[in-house]
Formats: C-alpha cells, sequence, structure tokens
C-alpha cells in the first residue's frame, strides 16, 4: 500500500474536525453560500484554523475573514499585533479597518500612535472614517486608498481640512478631488492662485489644473478659452449639427458608434470641417465618415494633393485608411498611370 494512502484517513479526519469547528463560528447570516464555505474551509490547515480564531477574537466577522484569503497569508504574530493596534483607532467596527493589516507594522505602529495622537482633531476620530464621510466611501474602499497614497495618512491634517473646504468652495467636483487626491500635497497659495486664474477664465475647475506645471495650466487655459470661442455656448455636438445642417439626434446617434467624435477638441473639429467643405466635400460624406475627425489635418492635405496629383477624386474612406492600404492605393494608382505612358 503507497504511504500516501495510509495518511488519507488522517487528513479527512482533520479537515472534518476543523470544518465542524470553523461552522460553528460562521455568522448567523453570511453573504456567500455555505458551499463556497465549506469548499473555502477544506483547504485550511490548523495554522489557518489559528488564525481564523484570532480574527474572531479581535472581532472580525467570519465573512470579512472568509471573503479575503490573503489575511491567511499574513504571519500569525503581525496578524495578532495588528488586530491589537487597530483596536486602539476606536473602530465601529473592525471590519472597516482590517485592510491596513496589509501595512508593515513599523508603519502601522507609527499611524496607530498618530491616530491616536489626533484623535480628538480628526472628525469621525481618524482618517479612514474623515474620508469615509466626506468622500461618501465605504471604510474598506478608504482603506486601500490610503495604502496607496500613504501621505493622506501623514499630511498635516489642517491643511488637508483646509484644502478640502477651499475645492468644495470653488465647486470641485468631490469624485474628481478622490480620484486625484495629489492634489492635497499641494501648497494653498498655489491651488488658491490656480483657482483665481481658472475662474477668470470662467472654466470648471479640476484638480489636475490646480497642479500641473505652469507651462502646461497656461496652455490648457488658452486651448480651452479657444474652445469656447469655437462653441459659442454650444456643445460639440450642437456645434457639429449645426454645421453639417443636420439634428441634434444624427450627431448623438453618430457619436453613439464613433465616441471619439465628441472627445475631439472643438479647435480641431473647426479645423478639419473648414477644410473638407472648402474641398467639396458634402456635409453626407462627413458624417458617413465620422472617424475623417481622428485623423491630423496635415495628414488629409497631404493625402489629399498625393490622390489628386496621380489623377484620382479622392473619397473621405480613402483619406482615412491606415498606412498600409493607403500606400497599397498609392501604388496602384501609380502603377496605372505608368501603364498609361508605355
Amino acid at each position: 500500500m503507497l504511504v500516501s494512502n495510509v495518511f488519507k484517513p488522517i487528513k479527512c479526519l482533520n479537515a472534518i474536525n476543523l470544518r465542524k469547528y470553523l461552522s460553528s463560528m460562521i455568522d448567523k447570516k453570511p453573504t456567500f453560500s455555505i458551499q463556497d464555505e465549506i469548499g473555502f474551509k477544506m483547504n485550511c490547515n490548523l495554522n489557518h484554523k489559528e488564525k481564523f480564531d484570532e480574527c474572531l477574537k479581535h472581532g472580525i466577522t467570519s465573512n470579512t475573514v472568509l471573503s479575503n484569503k490573503w489575511i491567511f497569508n499574513i504571519n500569525l504574530n503581525h496578524l495578532s499585533n495588528g488586530l491589537t493596534l487597530l483596536k486602539k483607532w476606536n473602530p465601529k467596527k473592525m471590519d472597516d479597518l482590517f485592510v491596513l493589516l496589509q501595512m508593515p507594522m513599523k508603519k502601522l505602529v507609527f499611524l496607530t500612535k498618530k491616530t491616536q495622537l489626533e484623535s480628538q482633531i480628526v472628525p469621525r476620530g481618524n482618517r479612514v472614517y474623515y474620508f469615509a464621510s466626506t468622500f461618501e466611501k465605504n471604510p474598506q474602499e478608504v482603506c486601500y486608498h490610503l495604502i496607496h497614497y500613504k501621505f493622506l495618512f501623514t499630511r498635516n491634517f489642517a491643511t488637508l481640512n483646509h484644502i478640502y473646504h477651499i475645492l468644495i468652495e470653488n465647486n470641485v467636483d468631490k469624485n474628481d478631488i478622490w480620484k486625484d487626491t495629489w492634489i492635497f500635497m499641494y501648497s494653498i497659495e498655489q491651488i488658491s492662485q490656480r483657482i483665481s486664474l481658472t475662474k477668470t477664465a470662467n472654466l470648471p475647475i479640476k484638480p489636475w489644473m490646480l497642479r500641473c506645471k505652469p507651462e502646461v495650466f497656461e496652455r490648457t487655459i488658452e486651448i480651452k478659452q479657444e474652445n469656447r470661442v469655437v462653441l459659442n455656448k454650444d456643445s460639440t455636438a450642437q456645434y457639429l449639427a449645426k454645421r453639417l445642417k443636420v439634428p441634434e439626434k444624427t450627431i448623438s446617434y453618430i457619436s453613439s458608434k464613433y465616441p471619439t467624435t465628441l472627445r475631439v477638441s472643438p479647435i480641431k473639429l473647426k479645423e478639419i470641417l473648414d477644410f473638407l467643405l472648402k474641398e467639396g466635400f458634402k456635409p453626407t460624406h462627413i458624417l458617413s465618415t465620422p472617424r475623417v475627425f481622428t485623423h491630423s489635418i496635415s495628414t488629409l492635405q497631404e493625402r489629399l494633393t498625393e490622390l489628386r496629383d496621380l489623377g484620382a477624386e479622392p473619397t473621405l474612406t480613402a483619406l482615412c485608411k491606415n498606412k498600409t492600404t493607403y500606400q497599397e492605393l498609392v501604388n496602384k494608382l501609380i502603377l496605372k498611370n505608368t501603364k498609361i505612358y508605355i
């Protein structure tokens, strides 16, 4: 008999005992199926049992433990010490903060001390709950975000909070701030100055505009003002509809098929429309080939001249071919012209 066969009954017995133990510890209202739990528990070993027990002892629900298998990869001492530290954050429930166990122990110790010192300063008692409440996010989602952007734990809170209120008072969207939290690393002076310049230009404020390089900011303001002149209070869809003399719903339909159309800058749209209409293309031609707006004006001009020089009457489809197929077309025209003169 194989040795492995001898140990099978023992392994099976251990699995059954562990399964019974974990089953007794499962919350009354799990959010996933019992079959999933049993499948996971069958793969557990005694080390997993200790970690599972440690988590439950510190208040993490069994559902959370079994839904986050990375917990079982954490050293038992790190797990125990980390949970003890997180309790000092005064969480509403441990499930809110357990994600922070992924941080190195030294960092967690440091942040725990900092959290205790500023607990009377930070609304909601700690920064996780502050950001969760401020940006209307789940605490677990906030924890993952803060692990990625650790400066949100260490940036002077008064400064951080001040920056947030400046942005909100100037109608910066909360979601834009959350997606670009690097803005909290910049000085209040720079942010206030950029906001003032952006408001003077009568433009909507985005966090990236307040922290980009001066030359990028200046060029952005310039482009947006030029776009505004082109559109003259119209949307891009309304502008195209007027220029091509069709209902706006026609443009909406085309943009649903070719979403990039409405993402092209108004300046470029105007430039291409002016060129094509001047060269004799009809609105119907342009509407049937909306990808023409994704090409550069110089490419369109060069191709139109080249094809006409070769004796062809170019279509927009020909002007919009990729490099390979366009070159094949040119080669055919050259060959055709060569045969004529032979």
